[in-house]
C-alpha cells in the first residue's frame, strides 16, 4: 500500500511539473531583449474582443482543345480542334463577424462568427497563435459558403463555331482552408514582432527586422454532386490543393509615442506602435487533386480523381498593424493581404478532347481587416 501511494505521489509530482514546464513555455520571457528597447509585461491572462471584415476569392482557368465532328459536302465525317475555356469564380462579399480570443501569455486560441448573412451563406474562421518576440506561429481555419460563377467558352468570338455559356451553381459551394503560418525575426535585441498585434510586448523605440517565413495550405472547395452545373464542368466536383512556401522579408515597428508608467504606481503607461510587413514566399510544393463525379445509371455515384503538380509561383503575404496602449489595455487595428496562384497541366477524363493533360492556372485572395481590444488581467 505504501509503495502505490508513493507512486500516486511521484506520478502527479511529474504532471505538475510537465504542466508547469508548458506554461513557463508559453509565459517565459525573452532572454535576448534589450529592456531598455521592449518592455516584456509579466505574464497574464488576456480577454479580447474583436470586429473583422473579411473577403476572399478563388478563381481558375482550365485552357484545352475540343473537337468538333462535322460532315463535309461529300458526306465524311471530319473533326475541327477548337481552343476552348473553362473559367469559374467562388467571390464572397464583405463579411462581418464578431469574435473574442482568450491568451496567456504568447498563446492565444481564437473563434470567429460571420453575422448579417443569409442562413444558407456562412462563413466561420477559428485561429489559434503563439507569439513570441522574434518568432510567431498562426493556425487559421477557414469555412465558407458561396455560390460558384462559370464561364464556358468554345473558339473565339470571331470564329463562326463559337459558343459561350455563362452559368451559377445551384446551391453554394463549401470552400474548407487550413493555413499554418510561421515567422522569424532575426533581429532578437531591439525588435518584438507581436507588439503591434497582441500587447504583450511593448516596443519602447523604432526598430525593425529581416524575417523568414514558411506557410503550408492545404485547402477543399467542393460543389454538390447533384447540382446541375457539373454538366458544364464534366462532373468537376471537388478539388483540393496542398501548397508549402517558404520566403523571406523585412518587418518594422514604428513608435511615434511612448511613455513609461510610474515605477511607484504602475500605471501611466502610454505608447503607440505601427507594424508594417511584406513577405514574398516561393512556393516549393504545389499539388491539387481533382475529382469528377460520376453517375453509373440514375443513382450510383462513383469518384475518379486526377492530380496535378505546379509550377514554381511566387506569393506574397503582407500584414499591418496599429495598436495603443494604455495600462493594462490595448486596442489594436490590424489588415492582411495573402495572395497564392498556381499553374500546371492535369489530366482529367473528358471525351471530345485531343489531349486530357488541361493548362490550369488559378488564385486564392483573401484580406482581413479588424479590430481587437484586450485586457490583461
Amino acid at each position: 500500500m505504501v509503495t502505490g501511494s508513493s507512486a500516486t505521489v511521484l506520478g502527479a509530482q511529474d504532471k505538475q511539473t510537465l504542466f508547469s514546464k508548458a506554461m513557463g513555455f508559453i509565459s517565459a520571457p525573452s532572454r535576448e531583449l534589450d529592456p531598455e528597447a521592449v518592455i516584456q509585461p509579466a505574464p497574464s491572462w488576456t480577454l479580447s474582443l474583436s470586429g473583422d471584415l473579411r473577403k476572399f476569392s478563388v478563381s481558375q482557368k482550365s485552357d484545352f482543345i475540343v473537337l468538333m465532328t462535322y460532315m463535309d459536302d461529300i458526306g465524311d465525317f471530319g473533326q475541327t480542334p477548337l481552343p476552348s475555356s473553362l473559367s469559374s469564380s467562388l467571390r464572397s462579399n464583405v463579411n462581418k463577424s464578431a469574435g473574442f480570443q482568450v491568451g496567456y501569455g504568447n498563446l492565444t486560441l481564437g473563434w470567429n462568427q460571420s453575422f448579417g448573412m443569409s442562413k444558407e451563406l456562412k462563413q466561420k474562421v477559428f485561429s489559434f497563435d503563439y507569439t513570441g518576440a522574434a518568432y510567431a506561429a498562426q493556425l487559421q481555419y477557414f469555412d465558407y459558403q458561396e455560390y460558384m460563377e462559370y464561364d464556358f467558352e468554345v473558339a473565339p468570338k470571331d470564329d463562326p463555331n463559337h459558343f459561350e455559356e455563362q452559368a451559377r451553381s445551384e446551391k453554394p459551394c463549401r470552400y474548407r482552408s487550413l493555413i499554418a503560418d510561421g515567422f522569424y525575426a532575426f533581429n532578437q535585441r531591439t525588435f518584438a514582432y507581436s507588439a503591434a498585434y497582441k500587447g504583450n510586448k511593448i516596443q519602447r523605440r523604432s526598430s525593425g527586422s529581416f524575417m523568414s517565413g514558411i506557410k503550408l495550405i492545404q485547402g477543399m472547395l467542393e460543389v454538390d454532386p447533384h447540382d446541375r452545373i457539373l454538366d458544364l464542368v464534366a462532373g468537376v466536383g471537388r478539388q483540393t490543393t496542398t501548397q508549402v512556401a517558404f520566403g523571406g522579408g523585412y518587418s518594422y515597428n514604428l513608435v511615434p509615442y511612448h511613455r513609461d508608467s510610474d515605477p511607484q504606481t504602475g500605471k501611466g503607461l502610454r505608447n503607440i506602435t505601427l507594424n508594417l510587413t511584406a513577405i514574398p514566399m516561393v512556393t516549393l510544393f504545389n499539388q491539387f487533386a481533382s475529382t469528377v463525379y460520376i453517375y453509373e445509371g440514375y443513382s450510383d455515384l462513383s469518384e475518379r480523381k486526377s492530380y496535378m503538380n505546379g509550377n514554381l509561383m511566387v506569393n506574397y503575404v503582407a500584414r499591418a498593424g496599429l495598436i495603443y496602449s494604455w495600462d493594462k489595455y490595448s486596442v489594436c487595428a490590424s489588415g492582411s493581404y495573402d495572395s497564392y496562384s498556381y499553374k500546371g497541366r492535369t489530366k482529367i477524363l473528358l471525351t471530345g478532347l485531343t489531349d486530357d493533360h488541361i493548362k490550369n492556372s488559378g488564385r486564392f485572395g483573401r484580406w482581413t481587416a479588424g479590430i481587437r481590444f484586450n485586457v490583461r488581467f
